[in-house]
């Protein structure tokens, strides 16, 4: 009588096979994690910082001063600009405005006339200087998942002249 079954070296080498293969997908599916992870992070630094980018343009556009001192070199953590509004046309209906914009834990607040609203989150550092009627700024995003991936934008804005409508 002849028996059925599988010896012990063919058990052996499909075990062998078998985890080669077990590993490699293993190793397949942990990079394909390990991206998506870094791409989201990356995703959302940059997002972080182009809404914060976005909103600080704008106001320094309208600005016609800030409370920086003209010429440091020394970034500094926040800034106030203010502006008048000339769309109406007596000096006596002129409305002022202002805003300013810090950096609270990670959040980028800003408050215009009085009116406090986040304007970005992850954000980790921003900083503001001023050469004559140009402002520069530098902001820096990092997001939140691991790795942790930031991004930095700088970029410079010219302010407008006092009296330009």
């Amino acid at each position: 009588m002849r028996q059925r079954g599988f010896t012990l070296i063919e058990v052996l080498v499909v075990l062998a096979i078998g985890s080669v293969l077990m590993t490699s997908a293993l190793l397949t599916l942990q990079q394909v994690v390990w991206g998506t992870l870094r791409a989201g992070s990356q995703t959302m630094a940059l997002t972080d910082v182009n809404f914060a980018a976005a909103s600080i343009k704008e106001d320094i556009e309208m600005a016609q001063s800030t409370n920086l001192i003209d010429g440091n070199p020394v970034p500094q953590s926040s800034v106030t600009l203010t502006w008048i509004d000339y769309t109406l046309f007596t000096s006596a209906t002129q409305t002022h405005h202002s805003s300013m914009y810090t950096l609270s834990g990670t959040k980028l607040l800003r408050t215009y006339d009085g009116t406090v609203s986040i304007v970005s989150r992850h954000i980790t550092s921003i900083g503001f200087t001023q050469n004559g009627r140009v402002v520069t700024v530098s902001v820096t995003a990092t997001g939140t998942d691991v790795p942790q991936r930031s991004k930095t934008f700088n970029f410079s804005m010219r302010m407008r002249a006092d009296g330009v409508r």
